[in-house]
């Protein structure tokens, strides 16, 4: 990816050059993409999405970074950022029925939820993420999940596409939008009617109970559960915890937390990350699978 692709889109919407994946994800490691688009509003994500894909440009949907790993060096492709999607609105107060743009935080859903007495995305509390990376990676927390509330996502994958809950095909960590090449514009949420005393005390109590994950930079939980065992104990019967690699190291707290302690390579992320692996296979026969999303090439 040289000069920038020509034509009034690209000239249009907001972007920076020389993007950092250090400054714009949890983890803090990572290289560089030449340049990020901020689209503004649905319409331009979507003709941006197009005018990438027309010309051939390689690219990638970022929202705000936090269950990512990207590479080292350049990323020879684009960054389309959905931070600035921010619209959110009451469908059907009556149906407490909610629409969220994709860049959506957490924290700015449930001060809405909270101001217009809408329960049951509290769950959410805590994740530093925004509504189409929760979606796309039916993430959540305390055994709820968002795809549980979710009523249907609208997505963009070359048309304008409305996917009912059924067609996102939620599953663990796992949705339709991770098996296609699209971009999440905003989700509909079914949410219920709650009383804000009722929805800032069990805000508070998640994010009490959040307290116990190991604070630190780190996308998360790194591997998924392994058929309802955690990936977390397994890791640490595996005799793991504590191993470093460069400046990453398995957290003594949780060890399905792999955290940057300082650096700047994501190379040395990335080694751990196979390292346990490697040791949990040779240990248990057990082939942990990976929940963070790789962005660039990775040796």
């Amino acid at each position: 990816m040289g000069a920038e692709p020509s034509g009034n889109i690209f000239a249009r919407i907001p972007k920076v050059e020389n993007f950092s994946f250090a400054a714009n994800t949890t983890y803090g490691c990572g290289g560089c993409a030449r340049r990020a688009y901020f689209p503004r509003t649905e319409e331009e994500a979507c003709r941006l999405f197009s005018a990438l894909s027309e010309c051939g440009e390689k690219f990638v949907v970022l929202g705000n970074g936090s269950n990512v790993l990207a590479q080292d060096g350049l990323y020879d492709g684009a960054v389309v950022s959905t931070k600035n999607l921010k619209k959110i609105s009451l469908v059907s107060r009556s149906q407490a029925l909610l629409y969220c743009g994709s860049g959506v935080t957490v924290a700015e859903l449930l001060n809405f939820c909270t101001a217009n007495g809408l329960g049951g995305a509290e769950f959410t509390a805590g994740i530093p993420a925004t509504l189409g990376g929760l979606v796309y990676m039916n993430g959540g927390a305390g055994g709820g999940w968002i795809g549980d509330i979710v009523n249907s996502v609208r997505i963009f994958d070359g048309k304008l596409r409305v996917l009912s809950q059924e067609e996102c095909n939620f599953s663990y960590k796992h949705s339709t939008m991770r098996d296609i090449n699209s971009i999440i514009l905003g989700v509909n949420l079914q949410l219920t009617h709650l009383n804000a005393a009722t929805i800032q005390k069990n805000i508070k109590d998640r994010l009490l109970a959040r307290s116990a994950v190991p604070s630190g930079k780190s996308c998360g939980c790194v591997f998924k559960n392994y058929f309802g065992v955690s990936a977390g104990s397994i890791i640490e019967s595996a005799g793991l915890k504590g191993k470093r690699i460069g400046n990453a190291v398995v957290s003594e707290k949780h060890c399905n937390f792999i955290l940057n302690c300082g650096g700047k390579k994501s190379s040395d992320i990335y080694a751990l990350i196979n390292f346990v692996k490697d040791e949990v296979y040779k240990k248990f026969g057990v082939t942990l699978e990976e929940e963070v999303c790789y962005i660039g090439d990775f040796k």
